[in-house]
């Protein structure tokens, strides 16, 4: 439903300042990428149209950059620092060609997976969430949807500012930015040790309250997968509601406000 070719996308969450993007990077590219592939690399400091995939970790390894885009043909890779929420993300966006469950669970298995500064992953078709998420009736009406029916709520700006926008918060394939870590469900997820401690949620509750049709097991991580595969609509409502009370119904409001550990 957006511009964009890519359908499918994986987050990964760290500590911020800390993650080792430069690992992810070079295993997203190994496992997905030829060396000869040309991309453009962008940062505040760098600004490469064509360059050959396989010099991107000289760049990273060789200097520090705390901010980037990595694109190509296929994909495109972002890394970031949210200071707001106290986090460090990579996002990656591909054609479904290129991004599959294995690859993902194999990035996070090679590289974060037993990381202390590892916080968490998730892999989801991109358009539906992006669709679960738009609140701005001006982007309904761009891409053509109907708004009839749909909750609305204030945006909470004072006159002229206000206005009506779509109430996105009862919708199964939400997320919410909390600070350290990111609320949300999906068919395939990845939790570090970092994450229970910044939530205080407790991993063996949360996999013996899974709904039918979804595990989670630890393998380095905590590893979550539905059997429905990738969720694609709200066909799947209610698995997508039952993994997000598994994993964030344990959370009171004092610890959705928690930051990071010391």
């Amino acid at each position: 439903m957006n511009s964009s070719p890519f359908d499918r996308e994986m987050w990964i969450i760290g500590r911020m300042k800390h993650l080792d993007v430069s690992a992810i990077w070079s295993q997203f590219h190994y496992a997905s990428i030829s060396d000869g592939t040309f991309v453009s690399f962008r940062s505040p400091d760098i600004n490469r149209t064509s360059i050959k995939a396989a010099k991107i970790e000289d760049i990273l390894d060789g200097t520090y950059v705390p901010s980037f885009e990595v694109l190509g043909e296929s994909f495109s890779f972002d890394y970031g620092q949210d200071g707001g929420q106290n986090y460090d993300c990579v996002f990656i966006e591909a054609a479904s060609t290129v991004l599959v469950p294995e690859i993902c669970d194999e990035i996070v298995y090679e590289t974060v997976a037993d990381d202390p500064n590892f916080v968490q992953a998730h892999f989801v078709d991109k358009n539906y969430q992006y669709l679960q998420n738009i609140y701005d009736p001006i982007q309904f009406k761009g891409l053509g949807l109907s708004m009839e029916g749909l909750p609305m709520k204030s945006n909470g700006l004072p006159f002229p500012l206000e206005q009506q926008i779509v109430d996105t918060s009862q919708n199964p394939g939400r997320y919410r930015l909390c600070q350290g870590y990111v609320e949300t469900s999906a068919a395939y997820m990845w939790f570090g040790d970092l994450f229970w401690q910044i939530t205080g949620a407790d991993p063996i509750l949360a996999a013996s309250r899974m709904p039918e049709g979804v595990t989670m097991v630890f393998d380095k991580c905590w590893k979550l997968h539905s059997s429905t595969g990738l969720f694609r609509d709200e066909s799947t409502a209610s698995i997508q509601i039952g993994i997000r009370e598994a994993v964030f119904g344990q959370l009171n409001t004092k610890n959705q406000d928690k930051g990071l550990p010391d």
